[in-house]
């Protein structure tokens, strides 16, 4: 009878004790009621944990037509597969309460009233534990419903909730957003192997942009990490990883893989969102790293600027609307036709006054041989044949000419442009030789021309391949 009263009251203890700590567990997402489809709105799950430490993994379950990307995830790997979406940390944060956020979207032909389930599994006491997380309901309409803005975004309203149509129009307002192409700031740098990113920033409304990264790695696998720094400020969901892990805390932005993709190009997408008004200037950086050879080695990305608000009135106009060549004309190449029409009227007009006076001598025929016949006053250049390298000097969304170059970086030399997976590149010089290339990038920057590079380019009968490709090819050492 003893042991059994002891029994209870064990039993009853290890319950309380129990109840003791769910108590001290909670969790709570501030879902919205409705979400209209094809919207997205911001979500935030505040984590009450107490002293809990350790390895976590918070998983919010959700229904077909609904989907996550992460914003805040305070140091956790973030992954949505199959409607979840997991936070997973293999150490808590040291705070008794922390919070995450996530944006939540509906599919556009989403409806009905769904269900938002979660739980947080955890270890404790060398035993692992589920918290369930209470359901939530939201309604995304009748079948057919069209998206709307709510409440849309203008100057005179900074402080619009975070609902923003999935079509990416700008809303109403006359705040502008410039994208600085060839900013200045930290220059892209290839990385061994020729390993090269690039960055793309396509604005959507005032408060938020579409960062595009394409990573050219070649035949390399293994581990690899892009990593961006984002302006103060502002926060980075998810758009499309690459089947990379992403984790965005403060302003450092990860994309991790383990193993990288097959392909030779890798590209990731996400969102920027300021959290407030934004208005100013405002800069990315980045850097690729990766494995060669056992060697850990980096690509940077360099700098990109954009600037919202009234600086951009500013910006745009101090800088030419359009800098096509057509447009924006080149003083020194004006000069040289003018010279040379001038000449050439001069010519024509001295061989007509010698023809006037010159007496007639009638000639016999004579059929012309090939190699009296009169040259060509020009040619078509012939394709370019094998392995050759360049150098790209910068790139942009728009084409300029000479004078741009001597304004902006001191340079009168030569150049081609080529038009390459939506940009128009600017390169010098054709090299057979990798290590003659090198050289020419690096008398480019021993020469101050501040370029925002420059790297090296291979081309294979024209085709652009990567510089590791090449080497092989051309059986030549990468030079440092």
């Amino acid at each position: 009878m003893v042991n059994q009263l002891v029994l209870l009251i064990n039993v009853v203890g290890i319950l309380l004790v129990d109840a003791f700590l769910a108590a001290n567990l909670s969790i709570t997402q501030n879902v919205p009621a409705a979400l209209a489809p094809g919207s997205e709105v911001k979500v935030t799950v505040t984590v009450e944990k107490g002293d809990l430490t350790g390895f976590a993994k918070l998983q919010i379950d959700l229904p077909d037509g609904l989907t996550a990307t992460a914003i805040e995830t305070k140091g956790a790997s973030f992954t949505f597969s199959d409607g979840k979406a997991k936070f997973i940390w293999m150490s808590l944060p040291a705070s008794p309460t922390f919070k995450v956020t996530y944006t939540l979207s509906a599919a556009a032909n989403a409806s009905g009233i769904k269900t938002i389930n979660g739980r947080l599994s955890y270890i404790e006491d060398n035993e692992r534990k589920v918290f369930e997380l209470p359901a939530s309901t939201v309604d995304l309409g009748a079948p057919g419903a069209l998206a709307a803005i709510t409440q849309p975004i203008t100057a005179e309203d900074p402080t619009a909730n975070d609902l923003v149509s999935a079509a990416g129009a700008a809303p109403v307002g006359t705040i502008p957003v410039m994208v600085i192409d060839d900013a200045s700031g930290v220059a892209p740098i290839q990385g061994a192997g020729g390993v090269t990113g690039q960055r793309t920033i396509t604005p959507v409304t005032e408060k938020e942009m579409l960062v595009e990264v394409v990573v050219s790695k070649g035949s390399i696998r293994g581990f690899g990490k892009l990593q961006e720094v984002i302006p103060q400020g502002f926060t980075a969901m998810e758009k499309n990883s690459a089947e990379a892990i992403f984790t965005a805390q403060d302003r450092i932005v990860k994309f991790v893989w383990l193993n990288l993709p097959a392909s030779s190009e890798v590209k990731i997408v996400y969102k920027l969102r300021a959290n407030e008004r934004p208005d100013g200037e405002y800069t990315i950086d980045g850097e690729f790293g990766y494995l060669l050879n056992d060697e850990t080695q980096k690509a940077v990305l360099g700098s990109s600027k954009f600037i919202v608000g009234a600086r951009a009135f500013e910006a745009l106009a101090q800088a030419p609307s359009s800098m096509g060549q057509q447009e924006v004309e080149d003083p020194e190449l004006a000069l040289r036709l003018k010279e040379e029409a001038e000449r050439k009227a001069r010519a024509e007009a001295e061989a007509r006054a010698a023809e006037a006076v010159k007496p007639v001598v009638k000639e016999k025929p004579e059929t012309a041989t090939a190699a009296q016949q009169p040259k060509a006053a020009g040619r078509i250049p012939a394709p370019e044949k094998g392995v050759t390298y360049k150098v790209q000097i910068t790139a942009a969304h728009r084409e300029v000419g000479k004078a741009y170059f001597k304004a902006r970086h001191n340079y009168g030399g030569d150049f081609q442009i080529e038009r390459h997976q939506g940009w128009i590149k600017y390169v010098t010089g054709s090299y057979a030789e990798y290590k003659d290339a090198r050289d020419q990038r690096v008398g480019y920057v021993q020469a101050g021309h501040n370029f925002p590079g420059p790297f090296v380019t291979a081309y294979n009968n024209g085709e652009r391949i990567t510089v590791q490709e090449a080497l092989l090819i051309t059986k030549q050492q990468w030079v440092q």
